[in-house]
C-alpha cells in the first residue's frame, strides 16, 4: 500500500493557489520524513496561514532526490528562501481542489488531534490509513502521472538532510555488510513492527537498549529498512544490493542518505592516516568532529564493500572500485552550496545549541595548543609530560607527574569507588619529527613500573605512533597507544559532553591502538539527551501560548521527524520531563496527566544550577570526613 502525505505550502513563501491554476507537476521541497516518501504516494495539498485548508492533490511520480526548483516555478516563488538550489525535492502530479478549511478536515473524528490542526510546524506531515479514508471523502481522487524511471543507483539528498551520524555494525571494518545481511534476513523473515526492531537489534548487535534504537533509527534513515503498515522490511535498493551483489549499490544508498560517504572516498584518493581524513572532514566540511570515530565508522562501511584498502605503511586509500563509484556519485562542493532553510521547523534550533560556546571552551583550547605544541618539543620532555598530566586532569583523574629517569612519567588514579577504582601508568614519548615507532619504547620497563605502581593498565602518549610492529607490540603488552590529536580530541569533547571515569576506563582495557568507539557513543548519545532536553523546553515555551500544557505524547508527535528527537522514544521523553520538573531542577511545572509548562527565563535556570554546582562541589570534604 502506497503512503498518503499532507504537504504544506505557505503563501507568503510560495503563490500555491496560483501554481496549481498553471501547473499539473511541481517539484515540491521535502525536509521532512523524506526517507518515507516514494513513487505512488498520495497527498492532499495545504496552504497554510489564516485561511488555512487543503486546495490541491497530488501523486509523487519521481523519487527525493537533490534538484533545483524548476524554472517554470520562478512565478510563483514569494520569498527566495523557497527556493534553494541544493534542496531535496520530489515530482508530484497535481490538480487543484474545491477549497476544503481547516474546520473541515478538524471535524474528522480521525483527524481531530492530526499535527496539521494542531500544531503545523513543518511541511510533510504522514497520513495514517484510516485518516486518510476519512479524508479523501473530502476531496477527488489525486491524478495519475507518468512515473519518471530513475537511474541504476540511488539519486543524493541534499547535504541538510543526510545523517552527520554514522553508526557501526559487528564484525570488524571488513564485516559490515556480512553483519548488515544478517539483519537482512532477520527483518525479511520476521518483519518485525518499527517498535521491536530496536529490541530484535538489540539482541542481534549485543548493544544496549539506547544504542539498538538508534541504530533501528539509523538504519531507517539510512534508507536501508522501509517502513509499510507500521512493519519493517528491506528496502528496494538494499534487496537491489542483497540479489546482485553489487556494493556500489549499497554505498551510493549511504551516500544518498549520510554525510560524507562518497566525499570521504574523494578525499582518500591519495593514502591519509585517520587523523588527516578527520582534519579534512573537519576543515573542508565543517563536520566538528572531536575524534576519529565518525571517520572510523565510514571507514567500516567502505572498507567492507571493497570501496577503501588500508596500504602498507597502514594509511587508508581508495581503491579502483571507489574511485570508479566516485565518477558516478553526485559530491557536495562546500564552496558551492549554501545550507537548506527549512521555515516553520526545529531545525534551527538544533543548529543554535551546536554553536553555543561553553565556558571550558577556551579553557581547553589551551590545553589542547599545550599537548600538540609540547608533543613535538623533543629538547624539553617536561612540558610534554606536565601538558599530558594537565588534560587527563581535565579528564577527571586525578593525575599526579613523577618525571625523572627511573620514574613513570605520569600516574592516573580514577577514584570512583572500592571496587571500581582504577590506576593508569602514562608514558610520554615527544617526537620533533611527529612520529614515534617501536624502538623508542622500553616495554619492559613499563611493565616494572605498572608492578610497582600496582596499577591495572600502561598507556603511552606520543605525537603520532606509527608501524604495524608497533602496534603488535603494544598489543601483546597490553599497552593502549594514544596520540597526542587522540588526547586532545577526548578533551574537546569532555568539555561540551562531560563523562565519567567509569566510561574512560574502556579506553586503557584492550591495549595496542586507543579505541574511542565506546567513549564517543556515550558522548553523542548523552549529547542527544541534553540537546533533546533542551529542544523539549523551547518547543514548550514557543508552543504552550496556543496548546497550553504539553505532554510527552503532544512531544513526541511535534518531534517525530526532527534530527534533534531520533531514536527518542514517548517514555524517553516522558522521564526527561520528569526530571525537569524535579524540585532539584525546576525548570518545568506540571505532571504526566496536565502536560508541562515552562517556570522561568533561560537566565534564571543558569543561576540556579549555578547555585547547584556550587553547592555540591562545597560538599566534597564535609565536616567530620576526612
Amino acid at each position: 500500500m502506497n503512503r498518503a502525505w499532507f504537504f504544506q505550502a505557505n503563501p507568503v513563501h510560495y503563490d500555491i493557489d496560483h501554481a496549481l491554476e498553471k501547473l499539473d507537476r511541481i517539484w515540491w521541497r521535502v525536509p521532512q520524513h523524506t526517507p518515507d516518501i516514494h513513487v505512488g504516494d498520495v497527498v492532499a495539498i495545504w496552504r497554510s496561514g489564516k485561511s488555512a485548508g487543503i486546495v490541491g492533490v497530488g501523486r509523487i511520480i519521481a523519487e527525493p532526490q537533490l534538484r533545483a526548483m524548476d524554472p517554470v516555478e520562478d512565478e510563483f516563488v514569494v520569498s527566495p528562501d523557497e527556493a534553494p538550489p541544493d534542496a531535496t525535492r520530489v515530482l508530484v502530479q497535481v490538480a487543484q481542489v474545491p477549497f476544503v478549511s481547516k474546520e473541515q478536515v478538524r471535524v474528522l473524528p480521525a483527524l481531530q488531534e492530526h499535527q496539521i490542526v494542531r500544531a503545523p510546524m513543518g511541511t510533510v506531515f504522514p497520513l495514517t490509513e484510516r485518516e486518510w479514508t476519512e479524508l479523501k471523502e473530502l476531496i477527488p481522487e489525486p491524478p495519475e502521472g507518468q512515473v519518471v524511471p530513475g537511474g541504476s543507483l540511488p539519486p543524493a539528498f541534499a547535504w541538510q538532510q543526510r545523517a552527520k551520524g554514522v553508526l557501526p555494525m559487528p564484525g570488524g571494518y571488513d564485516r559490515y555488510l556480512d553483519s548488515l545481511r544478517k539483519i537482512c534476513t532477520i527483518v525479511d523473515e520476521e518483519r518485525p513492527a518499527t517498535s521491536e526492531l530496536a529490541g530484535r537489534l538489540e539482541d542481534v548487535l549485543e548493544v544496549k537498549a539506547t544504542a539498538a534504537r538508534l541504530r533501528a533509527s539509523f538504519l531507517r534513515k539510512a534508507g536501508i529498512f522501509a517502513v509499510q503498515g507500521g512493519l519493517c522490511k528491506v528496502s528496494p535498493w538494499t534487496e537491489t544490493w542483497r540479489q546482485s551483489g553489487d556494493n556500489r549499490v549499497i554505498v551510493s544508498l549511504l551516500h544518498s542518505r549520510c554525510q560524507l560517504i562518497g566525499e570521504l572516498l574523494d578525499a582518500a584518493n591519495e593514502p591519509k592516516t585517520t587523523d588527516e581524513l578527520l582534519g579534512i572532514a573537519n576543515e573542508r566540511y565543517g563536520m566538528g568532529w572531536d575524534t576519529q570515530t565518525q571517520i572510523g565508522n565510514r571507514r567500516g562501511w567502505l572498507q567492507s564493500a571493497g570501496m577503501l584498502k588500508v596500504t602498507d605503511e597502514g594509511k587508508i586509500q581508495t581503491t579502483d572500485a571507489g574511485r570508479s563509484l566516485v565518477q558516478e556519485l553526485t559530491l557536495f562542493v562546500p564552496t558551492a552550496t549554501r545550507p537548506e532553510p527549512e521555515p516553520a521547523t526545529l531545525e534551527p534550533i538544533e543548529q543554535e545549541l551546536d554553536s553555543v560556546r561553553l565556558p571550558t571552551q577556551d579553557i581547553v583550547e589551551e590545553l589542547v595548543d599545550a599537548v600538540k605544541q609540547s608533543s613535538i618539543d623533543s629538547s624539553n620532555p617536561d612540558r610534554f609530560e606536565q601538558a599530558v598530566r594537565d588534560a587527563f586532569a581535565f579528564l577527571g583523574f586525578q593525575a599526579e607527574w613523577l618525571g625523572g629517569s627511573g620514574k613513570t612519567d605520569v600516574l592516573l588514579d580514577a577514584l570512583i569507588g572500592k571496587a571500581d577504582t582504577y590506576r593508569v601508568i602514562v608514558d610520554c614519548k615527544t617526537s620533533a619529527s611527529g612520529s614515534v615507532s617501536d624502538q623508542q619504547v622500553d616495554w619492559v620497563t613499563l611493565d616494572e613500573h605498572k608492578l610497582r605502581h600496582d596499577a591495572q593498565f600502561v598507556a603511552v602518549v606520543a605525537p603520532n605512533p606509527t608501524g604495524g610492529r608497533l602496534f603488535d607490540r603494544a598489543k601483546g603488552h597490553h599497552v593502549t597507544l594514544i596520540s597526542a590529536d587522540q588526547l586532545a580530541g577526548l578533551c574537546r569533547q569532555h568539555s561540551k559532553v562531560p563523562l565519567g571515569l567509569g566510561t574512560y576506563r574502556t579506553l586503557f582495557e584492550e591495549g595496542g591502538a586507543v579505541d574511542t568507539q565506546l567513549v564517543d557513543e556515550k558522548a553523542e548519545d548523552d549529547q542527544r539527551i541534553m540537546k533533546l532536553a533542551a529542544v523539549l523546553c523551547q518547543v514548550i515555551r514557543i508552543r504552550s501560548t496556543e496548546l497550553m500544557r504539553l505532554t510527552a505524547r503532544d512531544l513526541y508527535v511535534l518531534l517525530s521527524d526532527d534530527s534533534v528527537a531520533e531514536g527518542a522514544t514517548e517514555e524517553e521523553i516522558e522521564e526527561l520531563l520528569a526530571t525537569l520538573a524535579s524540585p532539584l531542577l525546576g525548570v518545568l511545572d506540571g505532571s504526566p496527566d496536565l502536560g508541562y509548562r515552562v517556570t522561568n527565563s533561560p537566565q534564571v535556570f543558569r543561576q540556579r544550577f549555578g547555585v547547584i554546582a556550587t553547592l555540591l562541589d562545597s560538599a566534597k570534604h564535609p565536616t567530620g570526613v576526612k
